[in-house]
């Protein structure tokens, strides 16, 4: 037996705990029930894997029908099947399929839009427009920067963020020894100009690039403390070449 605590319109969004019996459990307890199309609101009823619930609520539409169980809600039809265990596993209870609300969302226009627009400031600028951002991706809210703030914080988004910045490098056949070999050549040339501050700010925003690959925690890490040690290593060299300089220059 699975207990199910649901937050529902037709129960006042009070939280109410439901049973879900396997139908041997059912048929112990002597409990009467109907196969999941035929029930009626307030019957146990059996879905097609066999587990026994609630008909917490069966809808009438113009064309269709709907019933709500605990741990789904299906539309009535010849080959509708309503299963228990696969929204189970994936947790997924207030809908007909078990796609989990960051899945869907990811699958929308607006999403994939909001995406490319985020991979596209952090390729160039290396600075995020949230306030662009909310009005790409949900500009019908009261506040859609922050709604878009609440969007990239999800493990789905990420993982999109991550594969639109990889397929940004591979269509540049760029990998992560590039970004090695680039801030190499800032710092030599940094060397060489007297002035590393804009040579840099490229590099910077590689390793920022880096950071927000797969893996990261592997990879960039060893990056960031290697590199930065060396560009301080180099800058400290740089200023005090100039500091004499200018010492010299002054007597």
């Amino acid at each position: 037996m699975d207990l199910i605590t649901r937050r529902l319109k037709v129960n006042n969004w009070n939280d109410v705990t439901y049973f879900i019996h396997t139908e041997s459990e059912a048929i112990e307890r002597e409990l009467e029930y109907t196969y999941w199309k035929d029930a009626k609101q307030g019957e146990l009823c059996i879905s097609d894997d066999g587990y026994v619930s609630e008909c917490i609520q069966r809808n009438k539409y113009k064309d269709a029908e709907q019933i709500v169980t605990p741990y789904a809600r299906m539309w009535i039809s010849d080959r509708a099947k309503l299963t228990y265990e696969n929204h189970r596993d994936t947790g997924e209870y207030s809908q007909c399929g078990t796609l989990s609300w960051e899945e869907r969302e990811s699958r929308q226009t607006r999403t994939k839009n909001a995406v490319s627009a985020y991979v596209q400031m952090m390729m160039t600028s290396g600075k995020i427009d949230w306030y662009k951002l909310g009005e790409i991706y949900r500009k019908d809210q009261a506040k859609p920067e922050l709604t878009a703030k609440r969007l990239f914080k999800t493990e789905t988004i990420k993982r999109m963020v991550d594969k639109k910045i990889q397929n940004y490098l591979d269509d540049r056949d760029m990998n992560q020894g590039d970004v090695l070999d680039i801030i190499s050549e800032a710092i030599e040339l940094a060397k060489q100009n007297g002035d590393p501050s804009n040579m840099l700010r490229g590099a910077e925003q590689y390793i920022r690039i880096m950071d927000m690959l797969p893996n990261k925690n592997q990879v960039t890490d060893t990056v960031q403390i290697d590199v930065t040690k060396k560009i301080l290593d180099e800058i400290e060299t740089e200023e005090s070449r100039q500091l004499k300089i200018e010492r010299k220059q002054d007597a």
